[in-house]
């Protein structure tokens, strides 16, 4: 048991069950619509060279898992090892955006998809159930919520290994026609749009206090589910392109939908929305939910949150008060109905505030914690320990730019900065209330010596 209370139980596979569940989501379904506009045929390629610069930027979090595995990595690596403040504001712009917005447009979003083979499901109060199934999933501890959310990865790989199936015996490489039509900035736009479907898989950082030996298990997952997504996207884009003529498939609003529609009857037209659509954005509403609330965990363990919230259920072992805060946000998203598409990108910007820091962590690491770093399972070294941390910065701030650039509006931007603004007069506030109380918010943080 870890010292706030969690359960080691997480072997290899529920691990890359979970990493699998966090990166196959709606993306893959909107944007091979889009990059085969910008790519044309070429789309598998860009599908098979996105994968590369997004696996090198998870290698510096794959060591920091493998030297300092701990609950809540993504807020208590960088507030240890860079400024704490940062690491405070990074979780409470992405995590509040996440259950205010993220979760409950997922949880809509299935009731739609699910709409169009069964017309008239009411999207409202579909969402609600949803969102409460998963909390109550949650709430009776990790093993069961990751045995869920096995069982709803294998089910997703079926549906789109049944997508792969329907398209490759009906492939026409006349469908291909010149690949490179589009010319080599239309592969390389396309390509730099797909490295978003491959984000996710550093969700699992968040958990390495419930993995059991973790340094091994967590540089292992990343590997495996890489691997399993990469091969997964090039067929699946393999399937799209080789299977319709390219003109048809331009038609298509959503390509895959498009050709399942076509090829496919209506009992695999039904288990390829419900299995590969809505699981597709389930699984990663599941593992907002189940990573949720280890950083904010580790938040309440600095006094930068009220005690009481992160108390952990004496029998499930499970941050049950957090869990329906979480619960309790995602419902009013979803009642009150904010812009959750706004909402939704301020989570991903705030995601990418963390894992600036994350990144200038790993290359501190060694300095900080040299004896961890000699003893990690899986380390950088070299010319990689240099290189893996700025190819990370490098997407940050290009990922940056497109998500800033997709606000468009100077209202949306002023807003995502009051998120920013709120966080840094909450985080100064109440580190001004601890130092009354004789605690040194820094000095407790740099003395960290990882003993739990």
């Amino acid at each position: 048991m870890t010292d706030l209370g969690l359960n080691r139980v997480l072997g290899l596979s529920a691990v890359t069950f979970v990493a699998v569940g966090f990166m196959i989501g709606g993306g893959v379904f909107v944007f091979t619509g889009l990059v085969l506009k910008i790519a044309g045929p070429a789309l598998p390629l860009a599908y098979a060279l996105a994968v590369i610069p997004v696996f090198i930027s998870m290698m510096p979090l794959a060591m920091l898992g493998s030297a300092l595995p701990t609950t809540g990595a993504n807020y208590r690596y960088p507030s240890r090892m860079v400024s704490p403040g940062l690491a405070f504001v990074g979780v409470w712009v992405y995590l509040l955006a996440s259950f205010f917005g993220q979760i409950p447009l997922y949880a809509l979003s299935c009731a739609r998809y699910l709409q169009v083979v069964w017309p008239g499901l009411p999207e409202l109060p579909f969402a609600l159930i949803l969102v409460t199934f998963f909390f109550a999933v949650n709430f009776f501890g990790v093993r069961l919520a990751v045995q869920v959310q096995a069982v709803l990865v294998v089910i997703l790989i079926a549906a789109l290994l049944y997508y792969v199936a329907l398209g490759l015996p009906a492939l026409e490489t006349a469908n291909f026609g010149d690949p490179f039509r589009k010319g080599a900035g239309g592969l390389l736009l396309g390509t730099a749009l797909l490295t978003f479907t491959y984000f996710g898989a550093n969700g699992i950082i968040e958990i390495g206090g419930e993995i059991v030996n973790p340094g091994q298990t967590l540089p292992r997952a990343f590997f495996i589910s890489f691997a399993v997504v990469a091969v997964i996207y090039v067929a699946v884009s393999l399937a799209t392109v080789g299977a319709v003529p390219f003109d048809v498939l331009a038609g298509f609003e959503e390509p895959l939908i498009g050709v399942v529609r076509k090829t496919a009857g209506p009992a695999g037209y039904w288990f390829f929305i419900i299995g590969g659509a809505v699981l597709a954005l389930v699984t990663t509403l599941h593992a907002l939910f189940l990573v949720g609330t280890r950083s904010l965990l580790m938040v309440v363990h600095d006094g930068l949150f009220p005690a009481f919230l992160g108390r952990v259920h004496p029998r499930f072992h499970t941050p049950h008060i957090l869990l329906a805060v979480i619960w309790l946000l995602s419902l009013m998203g979803i009642a009150l109905r904010p812009p959750l598409e706004t909402l939704a990108s301020y989570a991903a910007l705030g995601g990418l505030i963390i894992f600036l820091p994350v990144q200038i962590a790993a290359l501190r690491l060694p300095r900080k914690y040299p004896e961890r770093y000699e003893r990690a399972g899986f380390k950088l070294t070299g010319f990689w320990f240099w290189f893996c941390p700025v190819v990370g910065v490098l997407m940050v701030v290009f990922f940056g730019m497109i998500l800033v650039y997709d606000l468009k509006t100077p209202g949306k931007i002023g807003a995502f900065l009051l998120f920013i603004v709120s966080g840094l007069v909450y985080y100064l506030w109440r580190k001004r209330r601890l130092a009354a109380r004789g605690v040194d918010l820094d000095r407790m943080t740099q003395a960290d010596d990882w003993s739990g």
